[in-house]
């Protein structure tokens, strides 16, 4: 005990003379790296000292019931091994508050409270030493280093929580009421970065000079700028960061953190996207706008702002099992507000409709408040359906098949306040019934046959509701058409799934290519039936119309596979992160896309090649292998550095049939998902070989040249 006390006398000198030291000349020190992971240790070694204080004064206070000389040397060990942890301990919170990130006006608190209350346990210890005479000053110095160890412990947490942390604040519920008119920013968005941002970029804790918490500090940005791009998602830190591997240092949020879901990660690439407006409320998208989409989803999903409706519904909730019966693939039944009773349904995917699917809603007419029919086949014959559901308030008829003949069948949904007729054929007669209607607010015909002037009467007729025919140009005007819209929801085609295009303006020529070049508005195809592709393809489309200007053109990868292999083995195992589904990956007929790599759609390579056999039934004829990749050069997935194919009737005995080297990005490229095809010689082959080398170092103007890129594969496809 003496040999331990002395080496600790010792020590305890040391680091207090190091510590002044450091305090005296801290704007002159600059901390080594290898020095910078000691001080990290300081949040893991900091609470060894107070629990070894609180038993040292716990056993002082006690004292008179350990009785006999074996209670001073106990003490006394107990009182140096906590003076020896608070040192070290404040030592390597020096060395901590040497990186950025932290509030300086706290930081300094912390960092004086924490170095004085080792000098006070330090003083116990020396106090103790002396055998008598110091004991009302030993008190009074351990009272004093208790009270300080409060103080110390609130200002770390506060830098590391927030401020009031230990002693919160009296505040009123800060509960979020969301209604319409609530900006989609502070409905969806502020809660995601709270939740996965705050912790590390707050008043006092702003990691990379990065306040998130105000939208002075969002605007701002940090050291590396603004964390979007107001319509360019893509370029945008925020994104780029949250879609790099979660091993990769700048990652956010960082390894160890809660991470955003692929759901967050979607709904601020489509907020970013949208422009970023901080105030624009809910309402005032579009109810197929897939930023609504995404908020009401993480609204419905999220205990955390109430959603609250317009007003309050009286009538019973629907039964789980009954919402459970209702949902499919195709219909989504959901609460429009948390824990209300009244209900949305939303139909999807016009192919998929069968007319007795509106009839099913019955068991829910008095709890559907919200019908989103918008691109569903509804006839005429169909309103009197809807009319059944009578505490209707909003129903979305946008470019159904009605042509209005029957909407006197509506003027029983006294509740319905919103109607939407955008894109359909309803005529001005056939309006002139919603004037029976005594709540209804508005109707959207955009796109219908109804005129100006039509709208002017019906306006003069009915002057409670307002009557929306959207925005008409002037005849000097032009305006850019929206992109065509396509049909297909797989990517992955078959004979009998050929390629089709829409667009929801009428008169609108729809310009192609099947080549990769870029569609002009007079030489290009004409679409004018759907595409049948026999192979991988690459297609771009732009609409065009005369007095208007083109619209950007859109373009989407297709893959086709004839021969399907009866196994996938990969030689070498992904990285663990990316493992995907093994080697049936590769074959199960699943796109992975590129918004999304950490889904099991992927296999992502870095450390090692990727490599797997396929291995045919019998002998098969093939000509083409085409191999879906991911690029996302932000995330450092790029295309491989090489590809080499070999083939043959056995695994022992494959000849190499091609080696191919993908042209390599000369800058910053948008996120997508690519291919490589190889053309076979001719002739029959039992087993394919395909091996994919990453590429070995970032070109040089990567941000982070030098380090190796990964190469991520989905599938691969045999003709």
């Amino acid at each position: 005990m003496p040999r331990f006390q002395n080496l600790t006398s010792y020590l305890l000198l040391a680091i207090h003379a190091l510590l002044v030291f450091l305090l005296v000349f801290q704007d002159k020190v600059t901390i080594p790296a290898w020095l910078q992971p000691v001080g990290r240790m300081h949040p893991m070694l900091l609470h060894l000292p107070i629990g070894l204080l609180i038993l040292a004064g716990l056993l002082w206070v006690f004292r008179k019931e350990f009785e006999g000389i074996g209670f001073s040397k106990l003490f006394g060990f107990v009182l140096s091994l906590t003076a020896l942890t608070a040192a070290l301990a404040a030592l390597m919170g020096f060395f901590l508050s040497r990186e950025e990130g932290y509030t300086a006006e706290v930081l300094t608190w912390h960092k004086y409270t924490g170095v004085g209350l080792s000098f006070l346990i330090y003083g116990l210890v020396l106090l103790h030493q002396q055998s008598t005479g110091h004991k009302g000053l030993f008190n009074l110095t351990l009272t004093i280093s208790a009270v300080i160890l409060v103080i110390t412990g609130h200002f770390g947490a506060s830098l590391t929580h927030g401020d009031d942390y230990l002693f919160p604040a009296q505040k009123e519920s800060t509960l979020l009421i969301v209604t319409d008119d609530t900006p989609v920013f502070e409905a969806a968005v502020q809660p995601i970065l709270k939740a996965k941002c705050f912790q590390c970029h707050n008043e006092q804790k702003t990691k990379g000079e990065l306040l998130m918490t105000t939208l002075a500090g969002l605007y701002k940005g940090g050291k590396n700028g603004p964390i979007w791009v107001a319509g360019d998602a893509l370029n945008s830190h925020i994104i780029q960061r949250a879609n790099l591997p979660l091993d990769d240092k700048k990652h956010m949020p960082p390894k160890g953190k809660a991470q955003l879901t692929p759901q967050e990660i979607d709904l601020l690439t489509a907020w970013i996207q949208s422009g970023a407006d901080v105030k624009k409320p809910l309402k005032a998208f579009a109810d197929n706008d897939p930023l609504k989409g995404l908020a009401q989803a993480f609204l419905n999903k999220s205990a955390g702002p109430t959603v609250i409706p317009a007003q309050t519904y009286t009538f019973e909730a629907a039964a789980e099992s009954t919402l459970e019966k209702l949902n499919n693939p195709f219909r989504t039944i959901f609460p429009i507000a948390y824990n209300s009773p009244a209900l949305q349904a939303d139909f999807f995917v016009r192919q998929a409709y069968k007319p007795g699917q509106l009839g099913e809603l019955s068991d829910i007419k008095k709890q559907l408040v919200v019908l989103n029919l918008s691109n569903m086949p509804i006839k005429d014959e169909d309103l009197s359906t809807i009319a059944q559901f009578e505490n209707l308030e909003k129903l979305n008829l946008n470019n159904s098949d009605i042509t209005g003949k029957t909407l006197s069948e509506l003027k029983s949904l006294s509740a319905l306040t919103s109607l939407s007729l955008s894109g359909t054929k309803v005529t001005k007669e056939a309006l002139q019934s919603l004037g029976k209607m005594p709540n209804l607010q508005e109707v959207f015909v955009w796109n219908t046959p109804i005129s100006e002037k039509d709208i002017a009467e019906l306006k003069k007729q009915n002057q409670q509701i307002r009557f929306e025919l959207g925005y008409i140009p002037n005849e000097s005007e032009r305006l850019k058409l929206n992109p065509p819209m396509l049909v297909n929801e797989k990517f992955i085609l078959t004979d009998q799934t050929p390629v089709t295009f829409k667009h929801p303006l009428k008169g609108i020529t729809i310009r192609y290519t099947l080549d990769g070049s870029t569609p002009d508005t007079l030489s290009s195809p004409i679409y004018k039936n759907p595409l049948t592709l026999s192979d991988y393809t690459v297609v771009k489309a732009r609409a065009t119309k005369d007095k208007w200007y083109a619209s950007d053109v859109v373009e989407y990868s297709f893959f086709k596979g004839t021969y399907h292999p009866a196994l996938a083995e990969l030689i070498n195992e992904p990285n663990p992160q990316y493992k995907g589904e093994g080697g049936h990956t590769l074959i199960n007929q699943k796109k992975g896309e590129a918004s999304d790599f950490k889904n099991p759609a992927w296999l992502g390579y870095r450390e090692k090649p990727f490599e797997a056999l396929f291995t045919f039934a019998q002998p098969t004829p093939l000509k083409t292998v085409t191999m879906s990749i991911g690029k996302n050069l932000g995330g450092f997935i790029f295309p491989p550095a090489s590809v080499e194919i070999w083939g043959g009737n056995d695994k022992a005995h494959l000849t190499l049939l091609q080696k191919i080297q993908p042209e390599q990005p000369m800058k910053d490229q948008p996120t997508r998902v690519e291919a490589i095809q190889s053309q076979l010689k001719a002739g029959n082959y039992t087993v394919i070989k395909l091996i994919a080398k990453p590429v070995a170092k970032l070109p040089a103007w990567h941000p982070s040249k030098g380090q190796p890129a990964w190469v991520f594969v989905d599938e691969v496809f045999f003709n």
